[in-house]
């Protein structure tokens, strides 16, 4: 008999054994997007009264009341491991500090995802600098369901609702409002953009179904000290927007004037801090061509903070530049 590594080899090894393997992966995709549970999501999504984050968390509310689908499908993907170690399940992953998991129906204005918030991530994650005091705001309205509660004690948290015109300066604080204990099957229902529950202590590893709302998300996530209440950091929420900055970024320090064009286009990005970091980023490539921009946005951004961000820096270059003079 051969052990793991040699069937793994083996495997790797026989082009026939891959494909049959690809095979079943495929058509376990394929009963998914057809089967009853994947068609009463879309036509939840089809019936929503009114396009709000709102009315998506009471259209899952019906939805998880019932989980005897999530056993079918856990069933379903243990029956094709059992016939193919090397089966993997046909789901994007879903991997965050301490929770793992599986994004079993995606839509552009959410996802439901099935995973496990691990004990040991948790205990982990407690012990790093911050790890005990931090209190994330996701920005995004957001249903649980606690398959699995773990025996948890939760505590709950509010601040200043995150909006479109959110700024350090305006972030407020947040504070404790609460503290609940978890039984198998509770649902919580979370505003990101003013809620937030932190684990507090758990016997065992929590099982959660969640759906994430995209529809009405603030362009940023938000982290506040629990300790002080004091508001931490922001980063953005959307992929697109944090691309955004990854590219410009990278083409800054590629040394690639020619792109200078396209990183000003972003200065009209609907996120505030997209528009200042295309700014930062076109002044790293050209500060003389930069600085009209930098003035225009200094006097005209509809947004306070990359207004008083750039009318700070304009005043740093022109000191500097008087010191030159002198």
């Amino acid at each position: 008999m051969r052990n793991p590594a040699q069937s793994f080899e083996h495997w790797l090894a026989d082009p026939a054994a891959r494909r049959t393997t690809q095979r079943r992966v495929d058509a376990c995709a394929a009963r998914w997007g057809r089967g009853p549970v994947h068609a009463r999501f879309d036509a939840a999504m089809a019936a929503l009264p009114c396009e709000t984050a709102e009315a998506i968390a009471d259209a899952m509310l019906g939805l998880f009341s019932d989980g005897a689908w999530l056993d079918t499908l856990i069933g379903s993907l243990s029956a094709e491991l059992s016939v193919d170690p090397f089966f993997e399940p046909p789901f994007p992953p879903l991997a965050t500090e301490v929770h793992h998991g599986l994004i079993v129906f995606e839509d552009p204005r959410l996802t439901i995802a099935a995973g496990v918030m691990a004990i040991g991530a948790l205990a982990a994650r407690k012990s790093r600098p911050r790890g005990a005091t931090s209190v994330g705001l996701s920005g995004r309205m957001s249903v649980f369901k606690f398959l699995n509660a773990g025996d948890a004690r939760i505590s709950l948290w509010e601040a200043p609702q995150v909006g479109a015109d959110f700024s350090a300066a305006s972030a407020g604080s947040c504070v404790r409002t609460g503290e609940r204990r978890l039984a198998d099957g509770d649902v919580l229902i979370i505003d990101g953009r003013r809620q937030s529950y932190v684990v507090e202590h758990a016997r065992s590893s929590l099982l959660i179904l969640q759906a994430e709302i995209m529809l009405d998300q603030a362009p940023v996530s938000v982290e506040f000290d629990s300790a002080t209440g004091l508001y931490v950091g922001c980063s953005a929420n959307g992929d697109g927007a944090s691309r955004i900055q990854m590219l410009t970024t990278l083409l800054r320090k590629l040394e690639a004037p020619q792109a200078f064009a396209a990183i000003a286009g972003f200065l009209d990005h609907e996120d505030f801090f997209v528009r200042w970091h295309a700014m930062r980023e076109l002044l790293g490539i050209d500060l003389a061509a930069a600085l009209p921009r930098l003035r225009a946005m200094a006097a005209g951004d509809p947004h306070p903070e990359p207004r008083r961000a750039a009318g700070a820096l304009i005043e740093r270059i022109e000191a500097g530049n008087s010191r030159k003079a002198a």
